[in-house]
């Protein structure tokens, strides 16, 4: 029978490593390089390599690797049907540009397809010195952008 104290320590060593995966992330050094990470990772979304976008935009992450996997794997599949439906994206362009202080960073593209366009949002955070990946999200509200 485990005891709290056995368990306490089994959270504890948890969270160390969880930690240590999260240190060992690389960071990017200023919002420029992180706007060339992005549009990178666009480019590949574009072409439709949208799991080799996931995997190596994940050098960057500042959140859990596993559900951000299973992010860019629902994503891939989306994307798929997606474009079984309407063909494939034309271009993407970067809309907008936001910060919150030197705390956190959005960058929003529009994804344009012949009858249809996704709005992304690659979300980073910089908790001391260089900026983390910590979401990436994609959407049809296109309403949200004239607010």
């Amino acid at each position: 029978m485990m005891t709290i104290h056995t368990l306490s320590r089994s959270l504890l060593l948890c969270l160390a490593l969880t930690l240590s995966v999260y240190s060992q992330a690389k960071s990017l050094e200023s919002q420029d390089q992180a706007d060339k990470v992005s549009d990178f990772f666009m480019s590949q979304v574009l072409s439709g390599d949208v799991s080799s976008a996931y995997a190596l935009i994940a050098a960057y992450l500042g959140v859990d690797a596993a559900s951000f996997e299973e992010q860019g794997k629902k994503a891939e599949l989306s994307l798929k049907q997606l474009n079984d439906n309407l063909g494939k994206p034309l271009s993407s362009a970067v809309l907008k540009k936001q910060s919150v202080g030197e705390h956190f960073y959005k960058i929003t593209y529009l994804l344009k397809y012949e009858s249809a366009a996704l709005v992304w949002e690659l979300n980073y955070y910089q908790p001391q010195q260089g900026w983390k990946l910590v979401d990436i999200s994609f959407n049809t509200d296109i309403n949200s952008l004239f607010k």
